[in-house]
């Protein structure tokens, strides 16, 4: 789990759109320059008595500010043309009509006319803010790095530029610059909660844990009821595998937004990787109360019950979401695949057909009915429904590497297998039961030496893992290491003592 992302462009952009365009009056005499003030009170206190270029083009300018109130955009925009067809070098003029541009998703026009305001008034920050705002809409984020620091330069106050700029260097990836500039606003506002946990995720992103929780304490410390403070924190240390301290920030924040569905999904899981599985039943038990129809929800709080073995009460929940009327794909393929751990193979393939129902292209639905087929046996419909499952979604690693291991298994179409096997190596490459399967492959095609070298591996990938030690010790008896091949044998039946093949395997290798 990772602390959440910061997603400050969609919001700030239409935000920071629609208010710099609905507020380009009241914002220009603190932005006008002394030489567009002197060309604008010209505007104003021009010679009454006689028409004068100077008066036709602010009675244009104001017939489009009127239009503009009026929400009429295309009369606003002839407006302001015939206004600068008069007086083409007064800039705000050019930013009016690049704001109804926009309004009328003419981005390009728009971004021409900021240019033109820019050139005419270098101190004006409205054409820079506008046009970072559409270079940052149209992703060319270095042209509003650098409008924005533009700005700064000029505006070297403004906790709204340095905030901008930080999320253009967030949308880089530049994660150091950004930290930077939070750092910097953070010795102007040094109360701001919002700023020491937008640090502390910045933080986090670089991978320094540690000071990312040092700034979401200051963030709680600063704002005590800062249930997002208290979150971030639970997440970080869920990252370390601090359990404890995970548990005490959620619940601290649980207590302050009790309704708060994601926090008992947090704790769920949570008390679940800390052994407290009562705890986190309790917790799901809530979550699903407070999202009846919420499948994700079931399929999680079902996920626990799989893991501890109790297969019946898994279905038990899975079984109340459909009593509730909800629908889904997915709870219909939890719902066969805990059948199917219960050994109820009729009842998990109709589960499965009717994932297919609502979803005719899922991908998992035709992959679990294709382990299914494998336990009950039936090879062929295994492997049509792996195909499928390749066809539908060809980055589905789980897939090629059953299919693989199927022809490993049965020493058919090895060439295949090992091509298959390798692509769910290329999609997961630190994988042991991906690279066991291609040690096996290698072993069914009698390259030994291979084998050997990719089971080494896998071993030290998942060494307690009793398939993979049982597949080195069959290779290590191939090249003739029979002590090694008893040492593995030995140590796969210490992990799972159940295996009868690999307990003969050892009796035979002593009587020799």
């Amino acid at each position: 789990m990772s602390l959440r992302k910061i997603i400050f462009f969609p919001a700030i952009f239409i935000f920071s759109l629609i208010f710099l365009i609905n507020n380009l009056d009241a914002a220009a005499p603190d932005t006008v320059s002394k030489k567009q003030a002197l060309r604008l009170r010209n505007f104003f206190s021009g010679n009454k008595r006689q028409s004068t270029p100077l008066s036709e083009s602010l009675a244009h300018y104001t017939m489009g500010i009127i239009y503009d109130g009026d929400g009429n955009t295309e009369k606003a925009v002839s407006e302001y043309k015939k206004a600068l067809a008069i007086e083409p070098n007064v800039s705000c003029i050019h930013t009016r009509l690049a704001g109804d541009y926009i309004l009328l998703n003419r981005n390009n026009e728009a971004i021409e006319e900021l240019k033109t305001a820019k050139l005419l008034d270098p101190t004006d920050t409205q054409p820079k803010f506008l046009l970072a705002l559409l270079y940052t809409y149209s992703k060319k984020f270095e042209d509003a790095q650098r409008e924005y620091e533009g700005i700064t330069r000029l505006e070297p106050e403004s906790v709204w530029a340095l905030g901008s700029l930080a999320d253009i260097f967030i949308l880089q990836k530049k994660m150091a610059e950004a930290a930077a500039i939070y750092e910097k606003m953070l010795e102007k506002e040094k109360n701001s909660s919002a700023l020491y946990f937008n640090l502390g995720v910045i933080y986090s992103r670089m991978g320094r844990v540690d000071d990312a929780i040092a700034k979401l304490k200051e963030a709680v410390r600063v704002s005590p009821d800062y249930a997002e403070g208290y979150t971030g924190l639970g997440v970080l240390y869920e990252m370390k595998k601090d359990f404890p301290e995970a548990i005490a920030n959620y619940e601290r924040a649980l207590r302050i937004d009790p309704g708060n569905a994601s926090l008992y999904h947090h704790l769920g899981i949570v008390y679940y990787r800390a052994n407290r599985t009562d705890e986190a039943i309790r917790r799901y038990e809530t979550l699903i109360k407070l999202n009846p129809k919420d499948a994700r929800s079931y399929i999680e709080f079902a996920d626990i019950y799989l893991k501890e073995k109790r297969y019946k009460e898994a279905v038990a929940v899975l079984e109340k979401a459909l009593s509730l009327g909800v629908k889904d794909a997915e709870l219909y393929i939890a719902l066969g695949y805990s059948y199917s751990t219960d050994d109820r193979p009729d009842e998990a393939l109709k589960y499965y057909n009717k994932a297919l129902e609502v979803d005719k292209n899922s991908a998992q639905a035709h992959f679990f009915m294709g382990v299914l087929y494998d336990k009950l046996k039936k090879d062929e419909l295994a492997i049509n429904e792996f195909r499928e499952t390749i066809r539908l979604d060809p980055s589905h690693q789980d897939a090629y590497n059953y299919l693989g291991y199927i022809f490993a298994d049965k020493g058919v179409n090895l060439d295949e297998a090992v091509s298959l096997i390798k692509k769910a190596i290329e999609l997961e490459p630190n994988n042991g039961a991906y690279v066991d399967s291609l040690g096996w492959a290698y072993f069914k095609k009698g390259k030994i030496d291979e084998a050997v070298s990719e089971l080494e591996k896998a071993v030290n990938l998942d060494p307690d893992e009793p398939a993979i030690r049982d597949h080195l010790g069959d290779a290590y008896f191939e090249k003739g290491l029979r002590d090694r091949a008893r040492l593995e044998w030995e140590r796969s039946l210490k992990i799972d003592p159940k295996q009868k093949n690999v307990r003969e395997k050892l009796e035979r290798i002593k009587k020799k």
